[in-house]
């Protein structure tokens, strides 16, 4: 049976969620790979490409660490699920949005947050695609 993406059964009571309209921090503090942050984040996605305000409250409310340790648990390991998958995608885009279509200010706060080794991460995992294939492609 599929998931509630508006309730978080494990605690007992409803998720609030983001939604196009309304950002609300406590959104964020659902488990990475759940139905209710991935909801939160799809919207949360849109709101950060388009709101220069809710740019601005992320980086002030602590939403935007808690994108970056989102980040940090889905990219320690562990059974890559679809889900977890586009937990990952989706805080990653966010933190995109906020740290391109930020101020300096806000920007600023995206490196203060950490997302700069997420980042690192991300592009040390890609050089390491790239030169297993070309030793694929040697080996061939």
């Amino acid at each position: 049976m599929r998931d509630s993406n508006f309730n978080f059964p494990a605690l007992g009571r409803a998720c609030i969620c983001v939604s196009s309209g309304i950002y609300d921090r406590r959104a964020l503090d659902a488990p990475p790979g759940s139905l209710p942050l991935i909801n939160s984040l799809t919207h949360l996605t849109y709101l950060t490409a388009t709101s220069p305000r809710v740019r601005d409250i992320i980086s002030h409310d602590g939403g935007l660490e808690r994108l970056v340790r989102v980040l940090q648990h889905c990219a320690r390991g562990g059974p890559a699920g679809a889900h977890l998958l586009y937990t990952y995608s989706l805080a990653f885009q966010c933190i995109v949005n906020i740290g391109v279509r930020g101020s300096e200010a806000i920007r600023t706060r995206v490196v203060e947050a950490g997302a700069l080794d997420v980042v690192v991460f991300v592009l040390e995992r890609y050089l390491e695609d790239v030169q297993r294939k070309r030793q694929q492609n040697q080996a061939d």
